[in-house]
C-alpha cells in the first residue's frame, strides 16, 4: 500500500486554541487546588491562604479561557451569547462551552465567599459541587481536540487524561507563584507559610512524575502505531500514529518537545525541587527565587504542550490505497 499524507496549517495559524486549551485547564487545576487547600484550612489554618489567593485568581484565568475561545470563533457574538447558538449538543466544542459558562457562576460565587468573608460551610460546599465540572473543564479540553478522528496525535485513549494531569499540574504551579508573591509581599512571618510551600513542593513533584508517566505511555501508544476499526468499520485510532510520533519526537517539533516540554517544564523543575529538598540551607538567601523559578517553568511547558499537540494535528492520518497494476500506455 501507498500512503499519501495530508499537511495543514489551519489549526497552527494562531494562538487562539492553544492558549484557550492551556488556560482551560488551567483554571480547572486552579480551583481544585484552591478547594482542597480550603478543605486542608479546617485543621492547618495558612493553607486557608493559599485557597483565597487561588480563588482570586481563577477568575481572571477562566476569563482569559472564555476570551481566547470566543476570538476564535468567527462571529465572536456567538461564543458570548452561546445559550443561544451552542446547541448542538453532540459537539464536544458545544458541550465545552457550556461547561465554561456553568463554571463562571461556581468561580465567581466562590470568589467573592472568600472576599467577603461569608458562611465558610457554605463557601465549602460550592467548592465541593464545583471540582466534578472545573475537573471536567480540564478533561474536556482533551477531548474538543480527539473529537476529529482523523488526527493520530489527537487520541481519545491518553490526550483527556494527559490535558487533565497537566492542568492540575500547572494549576498547583500557578497557585503556588501566587503565593510565592503573598509570602513576600503580604505575608507577615515566614512560619505561616514555609509547610504550605513544602505540600506545594511534594505536590508538584508528585504531578511532575504522573505527567512524565502519562507522556512516556501516550508516546510509546503512538509509536506501537496501533490501527484499530469499530463495529461500522470506522477507525477508533487512526492510522499514521508512528509518523506522528516521528513528527513530534524526531520531526519538526522535537525540540519543542524535548527541550520545551520535558526540559523545560518538567526536567528542570524536578532538579529544582530536589535541590530545595536537599540543600535547603545553601539555597535559603535565594529560596523566593528559586520557588518562583521552578513554577514558572512548570506553566511554561504546559502552554508549551498544548501548542506541540495543536501544531501536531497539522499531521493528518495518512490516505492509503493500492498501487496501480497496470501499465500507463506511452505514445511513442
Amino acid at each position: 500500500m501507498e500512503s499519501i499524507v495530508l499537511m495543514n496549517s489551519k489549526w497552527g495559524n494562531d494562538l487562539f486554541v492553544p492558549m484557550y486549551l492551556f488556560f482551560g485547564g488551567l483554571t480547572g487545576g486552579l480551583f481544585i487546588v484552591a478547594v482542597l487547600a480550603d478543605l486542608i484550612g479546617i485543621k492547618h489554618k495558612p493553607f486557608e491562604n493559599l485557597s483565597k489567593v487561588t480563588a482570586y485568581i481563577t477568575i481572571p484565568a477562566l476569563a482569559l479561557a472564555g476570551l481566547f475561545i470566543t476570538f476564535h470563533l468567527g462571529k465572536p457574538e456567538r461564543g458570548i451569547l452561546f445559550p443561544f447558538f451552542f446547541t448542538n449538543y453532540k459537539s464536544w466544542l458545544v458541550i465545552g462551552g457550556w461547561s465554561v459558562g456553568l463554571a463562571v457562576p461556581i468561580v465567581a460565587g466562590y470568589a467573592a465567599l472568600w472576599f467577603f468573608r461569608a458562611n465558610q460551610v457554605l463557601r465549602r460546599l460550592l467548592g465541593i459541587v464545583g471540582v466534578p465540572l472545573l475537573g471536567f473543564v480540564s478533561f474536556y479540553t482533551g477531548l474538543l481536540l480527539s473529537g476529529a478522528k482523523f488526527v493520530p496525535l489527537w487520541s481519545q485513549q491518553y490526550l483527556p487524561y494527559l490535558f487533565l494531569s497537566s492542568g492540575i499540574l500547572t494549576g498547583m504551579a500557578g497557585a503556588g507563584l501566587m503565593f510565592v508573591f503573598y509570602r513576600v509581599f503580604l505575608s507577615t512571618g515566614p512560619r505561616e507559610t514555609t509547610g504550605v510551600l513544602e505540600v506545594l513542593r511534594y505536590g508538584v513533584l508528585l504531578a511532575i512524575l504522573v505527567e512524565l508517566l502519562e507522556l512516556d505511555l501516550f508516546m510509546r501508544h503512538l509509536a506501537s502505531n496501533p490501527e484499530k476499526l469499530d463495529a461500522s468499520g470506522q477507525f477508533v485510532v487512526p492510522n499514521g500514529s508512528a509518523m506522528a510520533y516521528e513528527y513530534v519526537t524526531q520531526g519538526p517539533l522535537a525540540d519543542w518537545f524535548w527541550w520545551g516540554i520535558i526540559g523545560v517544564g518538567m526536567t528542570l523543575p524536578l532538579i529544582l525541587t530536589f535541590v530545595e529538598m536537599f540543600f535547603r540551607s545553601i539555597i535559603r538567601p535565594f529560596e523566593n527565587l528559586l520557588t518562583t523559578a521552578k513554577f514558572a517553568c512548570v506553566l511554561t511547558g504546559g502552554v508549551i504542550l498544548r501548542f506541540v499537540i495543536v501544531w501536531g494535528g497539522d499531521f493528518k492520518a495518512p490516505l492509503n490505497f493500492p498501487p496501480a497494476l497496470f501499465q500507463i500506455p506511452i505514445s511513442g
